[in-house]
C-alpha cells in the first residue's frame, strides 16, 4: 500500500465514493505495470529460447574451428542469462588481488647492462608516456601517446635482456603494460569521434601496426594477465568475435571496474543485435549511475 498512499489532506477533501474510484484506479495502473512486467519477461524468454536453438543448428555445420568457438561462446552467455535478472558489476569489483601494478622505471635499480644517460632517456619517456596516457585526456593526446609509447617499447626492447624482458622482472611488466598502453591507443582511434578528427588514411597499414602490437603483448603476456583484459576483449570484438569478447569480459568481470563492465557488456548485445538483453544491459548501466558523458 506504501506506492498507493493518498496524501491525508486530500482524502479528507473526498467523498467515500471518489477515494474508492481513485483507489481502484491506482491499483488497476499497479497491476497494468505489473502485467506488462511480465509479458516483457515472457517474451524475452521466447526470444532467447529460440536464438539458442538457431545457434545450435548452425554449430555443427560451421567448419573452421574459430567460427565453431563463436557460436558456442554466444550460446553459452545466452543460456546463462535469464530474463529480468542480469546482474550487475560485482560488488567487489574490481578485485585487484593478484594483479601487478605498473611499475616506474624511476623507482627501479638500473640494470648493469643499461648505461647511465640511457637508464634516464628510459625514466623520462615512461615519465612523458603516463602523463599523456590518462584517463581524462587520452582520445586528445593519441598522437604524442602513440609516439612516446613506440618510442620506449622500441629502446626497452632494444636495451633489456631476455631476463629483463620476462614478467619475473619488475623492467618487463613495464615493457608489458608499454606495448598495452601503445595497442590501447591505436584501438583508440577507431573510435568515430577519433575519427572525425584524426582519419585513418591508409587503413591496411593502420590494422597491420594495431595486430603486430598487439600481438608482441600477448606473446610476452601469453595472453592469460587480467591486466590486459579489456585490449584482448577489443580485439575479439573488432574481429566479429563478440561472443567470445562477451565471455571474456563475463569470465573476468571481477578484475574490471565496474563502468567498463557494464558499458562494454552493453555495447556488445547491442552490436549482436541482441535486443531484449541490449534493454536490459543498459538499464542496468543507467542504474548504476552512468552515462556516456564521462
Amino acid at each position: 500500500m506504501n506506492g498507493l498512499a493518498i496524501p491525508i489532506r486530500l482524502r479528507k477533501c473526498w467523498g467515500p465514493a471518489a477515494f474508492v474510484a481513485l483507489f481502484v484506479l491506482l491499483l488497476g495502473f499497479s497491476a497494468v505495470g505489473s502485467h506488462a512486467e511480465e509479458r516483457t519477461k515472457v517474451d524475452a524468454d521466447r526470444w532467447r529460447n529460440q536464438k539458442v536453438e538457431s545457434i545450435q543448428t548452425r554449430i555443427p555445420s560451421a567448419e573452421a574451428s574459430d567460427h565453431r568457438l563463436e557460436l558456442q561462446a554466444r550460446q553459452s552467455w545466452l543460456r546463462r542469462w535469464t530474463p529480468g535478472q542480469m546482474p550487475s558489476s560485482p560488488a567487489d569489483a574490481p578485485d585487484e588481488t593478484g594483479l601487478v601494478d605498473e611499475p616506474l622505471l624511476a623507482n627501479l635499480d638500473r640494470p648493469k647492462t643499461i648505461q647511465v644517460d640511457d637508464w634516464r632517456t628510459l625514466i623520462a619517456l615512461q615519465t612523458r608516456l603516463l602523463a599523456s596516457d590518462t584517463d581524462e585526456e587520452r582520445k586528445e593526446n593519441l598522437r604524442t601517446t602513440i609516439e612516446l609509447a613506440r618510442q620506449l617499447e622500441a629502446a626497452l626492447s632494444r636495451q633489456l635482456s631476455s631476463e629483463s624482458k620476462s614478467l619475473t622482472a619488475p623492467t618487463g611488466w613495464v615493457l608489458a603494460y608499454t606495448r598495452y598502453r601503445l595497442g590501447r591507443a591505436l584501438a583508440y582511434r577507431e573510435l568515430p569521434d577519433v575519427r572525425e578528427v584524426w582519419p585513418i588514411s591508409d587503413p591496411d597499414q593502420y590494422e597491420e601496426q594495431l595486430v603486430a602490437a598487439y600481438g608482441r603483448l600477448m606473446k610476452q603476456t601469453d595472453g592469460k594477465r587480467r591486466e590486459f583484459i579489456l585490449l584482448q576483449d577489443r580485439m575479439f570484438r573488432r574481429s566479429g568475435k563478440k561472443g567470445r569478447a562477451l565471455e571474456l569480459l563475463e569470465a573476468n568481470r571481477n578484475s574490471i571496474e565496474p563502468k567498463w563492465y557494464l558499458k562494454k557488456r552493453r555495447d556488445l548485445l547491442q552490436e549482436l543485435g541482441w535486443d531484449p538483453p541490449y534493454r536490459e544491459a543498459a538499464q542496468r548501466y543507467l542504474q548504476a549511475g552512468y552515462d556516456d558523458e564521462w
